[in-house]
């Protein structure tokens, strides 16, 4: 039997990866949760198949003594149970650590691009810079592995890293288009999203977790090595354009100012808004992705027109 620990297993993207992992034969996904009985534990525990544990990760005893006996651990820190880059990068090490000394044999760390430095220190994004610190402080490790000579090393054999993207589902909730009369007069929905022409980098949440057994199986390829993905790039007007085709129903595209996003989310909108002021600044799928080789590994790889089809979404927001 294959024992599996999924950190982050409540959130959107962990609750698809532990259900994926629990597809194969003979695994035994577990979930580490401050709040078993919280809605989003209850509603992964709905699947038999996961089982929740108790744990928390500024807990180094609880940590180690969580994956004795682990074979494999994905893990995807919460930046916003912290709402401090500072704090999640110390979970990440603690993570790690404890992984290291009981002798995980597979850790997926799940990071985000380094948006502060792919645009040189001029557009610092919190949530995201927090998991890429993590990233580099894995390839630290690496390097200082490879000045010692160990060719053994436990973060160069035993630690890979899936860096990802936002997802299409978040249309199905933040980013759901609003409907009524559109600037031609037609009846429909406008996507109000901060994108300017800029393009964004989307991934369906299921290929996330396509992605995440594929490292996992694949390990002789990925172990010691960081996979990039994303499944497509629209702008908000492909966006738009690609949602009336699909479904039929008149769309359009507003840009929504970045000051007008930050004033919308108490607390985070700053955060939110810095990411799409990167977005707007570096092409990532262009620049820090390849899409051909992506696919030539996963040819299902979700377009956004993919997922409209896959999902049948007609811009409802989720309930």
């Amino acid at each position: 039997m294959k024992r599996v620990l999924i950190i982050g297993g409540t959130g959107a993207m962990g609750a698809r990866v532990a259900r994926r992992l629990a597809d194969r034969p003979g695994t035994e996904v577990s979930v580490l949760t401050r709040d078993p009985g919280s809605e989003r534990a209850t509603a992964v525990q709905s699947d038999k198949r996961v089982r929740l544990l108790r744990g928390d990760l500024n807990d180094p005893a609880g940590l180690r003594a969580a994956m004795s006996g682990v074979d494999e651990v994905f893990c995807n820190t919460d930046f916003f149970s912290t709402l401090s880059p500072a704090s999640e990068y110390e979970q990440g090490l603690q993570a790690l650590n404890a992984a290291q000394k009981v002798g995980v044999g597979k850790f997926v760390w799940s990071s985000l691009d380094n948006a502060a430095t792919l645009t040189d220190g001029r557009i610092p994004v919190p949530h995201y810079d927090a998991k890429a610190a993590v990233e580099a402080h894995i390839g630290l490790r690496r390097s200082e592995e490879m000045m010692r000579q160990e060719i053994d090393g436990w973060y160069t054999r035993n630690v890979a890293v899936l860096v990802t993207a936002p997802y299409y589902e978040n249309f199905q909730a933040g980013l759901a288009p609003t409907a009524g009369e559109l600037p031609d007069g037609r009846d429909g929905v406008t996507f109000n999203i901060p994108l300017g022409s800029s393009s964004y980098p989307l991934v369906a949440l299921d290929d996330i977790a396509w992605f995440g057994e594929h490292v996992l199986e694949r390990w002789d390829r990925w172990a010691g090595r960081t996979l990039r993905i994303v499944g497509d790039s629209p702008t908000g007007l492909e966006i738009a354009a690609t949602f009336e085709r699909v479904t039929g129903i008149a769309s359009a595209y507003e840009d929504l100012p970045l000051q007008a996003l930050q004033d919308m989310v108490p607390g985070v909108g700053h955060d939110l808004a810095a990411m799409f002021a990167f977005f707007q600044d570096f092409d990532v799928a262009g620049r820090a992705r390849d899409v051909h080789a992506l696919r030539e590994i996963y040819p299902d790889l979700m377009t956004f027109e993919g997922w409209l089809l896959a999902t049948g979404w007609t811009g409802a927001a989720a309930t």
